[in-house]
């Protein structure tokens, strides 16, 4: 977007922000974007993305609404993809993307039956499992009681459903034989590899394995019984009681009262004998469990949990069980947003293109007729979708260099590829063994567990997945199947005809779709379709698996990215859909009540994270600490190529290229640097990431700090502080009804607003919208929220998964200041007859900004220029300086506050109500008591309580400034506690509106505490605190 547009974009943002009301009736805070600028944005959109429909798209539109219905529609028309990258391209809060999705999903879902009208076998009418009854709904360890109108509905042993029965004539004895079919069609000619046109990494595929085997475990003996659920609940992590190939679930656990799993462990023990990425991402989920289960433990949100556990064992066995219960909920739920985000963003494109659209599956809808669209119904996995989920052919160099070396001598004196179906099953029973029945001993991939800890080693993990993340996976199509998996492809097409499965024809038709009339127009190649005639004779014949797997294959456009047969992306998607919807474990049930509040927020997913919302971003940035950092390309797109997603960012001339790495990061860092503590980073540490956000100027800390001092001494400074924090409190107080008293939020209303409100009127000259000044711009409380971040993200360490998002806002914020400050400082500078300075003019008069500010920033313009600095460089330093101190600045009295209410601090209270009655006299003995208040709050750590205190040592890890400088905080804060504490009986609001919401974890060897902020995220910064007074 060009200079011009961006400024016109912004004064139109600015005037829609001054004209928005100022009280929102408790709605939303954020203002419109201003008309002319949302319609600037959406063409600058448009022309980077460019239309998803064309006059030429006119017949394939006639033919999908002709045929929607009728003879099937025809899918090389490509309309499916063509109204998802409609709706992808159209403005997200757009009534008409709204009703389109609310449509797209509904219609999917619908595809296949709830509950399936037919089955391999009788299916059971025996009783489900008993389920304990718990206050809280949870998975059970089968996949029964999904369905209380069906309780076996998905439950693990029971048959596989069939979606399309067959009518089919055709005699199993006139279909060819398997093996001959595989060489001829399906074999991958030795020597030749067809990456992957979507762009699409080997890890993706790895991922895909896994869910495959989540939802598919067909018995050994009867192949007509799925042995393991058909929802997503991640049973090859925790385990069933059905499966032979699984360890006991119990096995798997510590049993110890936390709800965690034990280390690095996972229940299916099949996947022990793959290519090892999938392996790997299990014992992620296994890490990341963990750290769920530990957080429900120490947040303890309903003070139901003992920590530690209880010696009685019946108390601790039934705490662990919830945790355990409460953790597999929201790790299904964070590995079900992969699936939705990460692994379908690939299946349609969307992260190669750069969108982070989703459809939101598990979304309550309401059909044009009012009527509830179905969900939660649950799910029965069908044969048909067993037999399109063979994905073999888009196995990677690397995996098939791995499975003939792996399987090498599984029959002594024969290859992989030579083996008989029989030969296979018989040394498959022997030779597809865990090494050890205990799971804690199982290992894979040449790797070694610690002897100790039982845990893998960490740069280990990681090198396979960056190794899988930069191999290009394989094409779809026919002749494109590795050899060494000719046997399994051939015990697939015996499966299909065992099953009696329909033909690629019936499963067209099933779904909507045209039929095909001759080979030619199923595959165009002549080598494939005359090959196919001379084994099936007919089109009608061709077999489901072949005919999927054989198929012509999609080219990478926009709406698709997976690229496989025709018939299989249609299919694939209504399953994905059904997937999810029919689950109430990731819909209905999946609430902060079955979760936790903390939990429920864990498992979502941010779109602004540097990955198009990336749920596997964060899986790998949490679970494998310093084995990347945010901004490698290999962490952000794992699903994708990373050379292939720079091509396509290129192509597109992304801007945000620039913000990548994209080299294969090999060193690990030091791992706690991805882990959020309360200990502040040292002094260079915040500079780097000050200057990430303001950008490379001269910053002249001193040269702010002495201006500040000088400019808070004067008389007129102590007089606003207190006129900010009384103002306040009457603004936000409110009378309880039938009592003479008030209460306020004294944190979020008052203490947090105060530096705000000094900082933007006297030091920035911010015009703020207040109900004095209803024509202003900013928010106090949106502009707390960013300075806030901002203070988050310069001051500590935090995980991460999160600090992109913190870059990102913090450098949002710090452009709204520079602005502002700049153009202040040119009317300054200038006057206001230059064309900066009339342009502020202007905006000042209009948004009723006061130039209280002036005065401070003059001082700080004649000091800059003294020193030979540019205005640039005197706005980034002023931005450097004091932001990051707001937030702390009220986190601190926040907590003087909190202290000086406790029970047993009554007789000090007293005395500080005395002395705050008394009035300004006593500011200095109130001072007295907040220094000797800050070393008992355990709450600061000691490096701010040594800064407060004037004992910060040179060269410290802390820098002390800004609002947080002792002469500032020793003169200012005493204005702010004589306000609050002049209230008469002043004291905490009944229940826990009265007191600081927080929980205390150790994180290094160190307890720490933290707070707990509106939304249920981790904060260093306290966020509510009510208490009532005397009217």
């Amino acid at each position: 977007m060009s200079a011009l547009l961006t400024a016109v974009t912004r004064a139109s943002n600015q005037l829609a922000a001054s004209l928005s009301p100022v009280d929102t009736d408790g709605g939303t805070l954020t203002a419109p974007p201003g008309l002319l600028s949302k319609s600037i944005t959406d063409l600058d959109g448009a022309l980077k993305t460019g239309s998803a429909l064309s006059p030429s798209d006119v017949h394939g539109a006639i033919d999908a609404v002709k045929n929607l219905n009728g003879n099937g529609i025809d899918d090389r028309l490509f309309m499916l993809e063509k109204v998802l990258t409609l709706m992808a391209r159209m403005p997200a809060d757009s009534e008409v993307n709204q009703k389109m999705q609310a449509f797209f999903i509904a219609g999917l879902y619908k595809d296949l039956p709830h509950p399936p009208s037919a089955y391999l076998a009788p299916f059971p009418t025996s009783p489900p499992d008993e389920q304990p009854k718990r206050s809280y709904n949870y998975r059970s360890t089968n996949g029964d009681h999904y369905n209380p109108a069906f309780p076996n509905l998905g439950r693990a042993g029971t048959p596989y459903s069939r979606s399309v029965p067959s009518a089919s004539t055709f005699p199993p004895s006139a279909l060819p034989d398997p093996g001959l079919v595989f060489d001829l069609l399906l074999s991958r000619p030795a020597g030749t590899f067809n990456a992957h046109p979507g762009g699409l990494s080997s890890l993706f595929f790895a991922m895909a394995n896994l869910i495959i085997h989540t939802v598919f475990d067909t018995n050994r003996e009867n192949w007509g019984i799925n042995d393991t659920s058909s929802y997503v609940d991640l049973t090859p992590l925790y385990g069933n009681t059905v499966s032979k190939t699984n360890a006991p679930p119990e096995a798997l656990r510590r049993l110890d009262g936390t709800g965690r799993l034990h280390e690095d462990v996972f229940g299916d023990g099949r996947l022990l004998f793959m290519p090892p990425a999938t392996a790997v991402l299990l014992v992620l989920l296994c890490r990341n469990h963990n750290f769920i289960a530990e957080k429900i433990l120490n947040i303890n949100e309903r003070g139901a949990y003992q920590n530690p556990p209880s010696s009685d064992e019946a108390v601790r066995r039934a705490q662990d069980d919830e945790i355990y219960e409460r953790a597999r909920l929201v790790n299904c739920g964070f590995f079900a947003k992969i699936v939705l985000y990460d692994y379908v963003g690939g299946i349609l494109g969307l992260t190669r293109d750069g969108s982070s659209f989703r459809l939101n599956l598990p979304e309550a809808i309401r059909d044009d007729n009012h009527e509830i669209a179905p969900v939660a119904q649950g799910n029965q996995i069908s044969c048909e979708f067993n037999i399109l989920y063979r994905w073999h052919a888009c196995t990677s160099a690397p995996d098939v260099e791995w499975i003939d070396t792996a399987y090498d001598g599984m029959v002594p004196g024969k290859h992989l590829k030579d083996l008989t179906v029989e030969e296979f099953t018989q040394a498959a029973a022997k030779f597809l063994r865990p090494n050890d029945p205990d799971p804690k001993k199982w290992e894979f991939g040449g790797l070694k567990r610690d002897p100790i800890t039982l845990r893998f080693d960490d740069a280990q993990l990681a090198t396979i997945i960056k190794n899988a993340t930069e191999s290009p996976a394989h094409a779809f199509g026919a002749r494109q199947t590795p050899d060494a998996l000719r046997v399994v492809e051939i015990m697939a097409i015996q499966q299909g005809r065992t099953w009696g499965c329909c033909t690629l024809n019936e499963f067209r038709h099933f779904f909507g779709l045209k039929a095909y009339t001759s080979f030619k127009e199923w595959n165009p190649n002549p080598e494939i379709y005359n090959t196919a005639q001379a084994l099936y004779g007919d089109i009608n014949n061709l077999e489901l698996h072949v005919g999927l797997q054989a198929e012509e294959s999609k080219g990478a456009m926009p709406g698709a990215g997976l690229c496989p047969s025709y018939t299989m992306s249609r299919a694939l998607l209504a399953d994905a859909f059904t997937l999810v919807r029919s689950d109430p474990y990731l819909s209905s049930e999946f609430s902060p009540y079955n979760c936790t509040s903390w939990g429920f927020q864990d498992a979502q997913i941010d779109s602004n994270d540097g990955s198009y919302g990336g749920g596997l971003t964060k899986l790998l940035l949490r679970n494998l600490p310093g084995q990347y950092q945010s901004g490698d390309a290999y962490v952000h797109f794992p699903f994708l190529v990373p050379a292939d997603v720079k091509k396509s960012m290129h192509k597109r001339r992304d801007p945000a290229i620039s913000k990548y790495n994209w080299s294969k990061p090999l060193t690990p860092i030091d791992p706690g640097s991805g882990v959020m503590t309360l200990n502040l980073v040292p002094a260079d540490k915040q500079a780097a990431r000050m200057t990430n956000i303001v950008g490379k100027y001269k910053i002249n800390r001193k040269l702010v700090n002495d201006t500040l001092v000088a400019h808070l001494s004067e008389a007129s400074v102590k007089e606003a502080f207190a006129a900010i924090t009384k103002t306040l409190l009457e603004k936000n107080s409110v009378v309880r009804p039938g009592f003479h008293s008030k209460q306020v939020d004294v944190v979020q209303s008052v203490i947090n607003m105060v530096p705000v409100y000094f900082v933007a009127n006297h030091i920035l000259g911010l015009p703020l919208k207040t109900d004095t000044n209803p024509n202003g711009v900013y928010r106090p409380e949106k502009l707390y929220e960013a300075w806030a971040n901002v203070g988050n993200y310069v001051l500590y360490d935090h995980d991460a998964p999160h600090e992109w998002f913190l870059r990102e806002n913090a450098t949002g914020a710090a452009d709204i200041v520079k602005t502002e400050v700049r153009m202040n400082l040119e009317r300054l500078s200038y006057g206001i007859f230059s064309l900066t300075g009339l342009f502020d003019t202007i905006g000042d008069i209009f948004s009723s900004k006061t130039n209280h500010s002036d005065a401070f920033l003059t001082q700080l313009l004649t000091a800059g220029k003294q020193e030979n600095m540019t205005i640039p460089d005197i706005t980034a330093s002023l931005f450097a300086v004091v932001i990051p101190s707001v937030p702390q600045y009220s986190a601190v009295v926040t907590q003087l506050v909190d202290f000086y209410l406790r029970k047993e601090k009554e007789d000090k209270k007293i005395d500080l109500m005395q002395m705050s009655a008394a009035g300004p006299a006593m500011d200095s003995q109130i001072a007295f008591y907040v220094k000797s208040a800050i070393h008992s709050i355990p709450t600061l750590t000691p490096a701010v309580a040594n800064a407060i205190n004037g004992k910060a040592a040179a060269g410290s890890v802390k820098r002390v400034e800004g609002l947080m400088l002792e002469k500032i905080f020793d003169k200012t804060s005493p204005i702010v506690l004589r306000q609050i504490f002049t209230l008469r009986n002043l004291r905490r609001a009944p229940g826990t509106s009265g007191v600081l919401p927080m929980f205390t974890q150790t994180i290094r060897d160190q307890p720490q505490t933290w707070f707990i902020d509106n939304l249920s995220n981790l904060s260093p910064w306290p966020t509510g605190l009510m208490i009532q007074y005397d009217a």
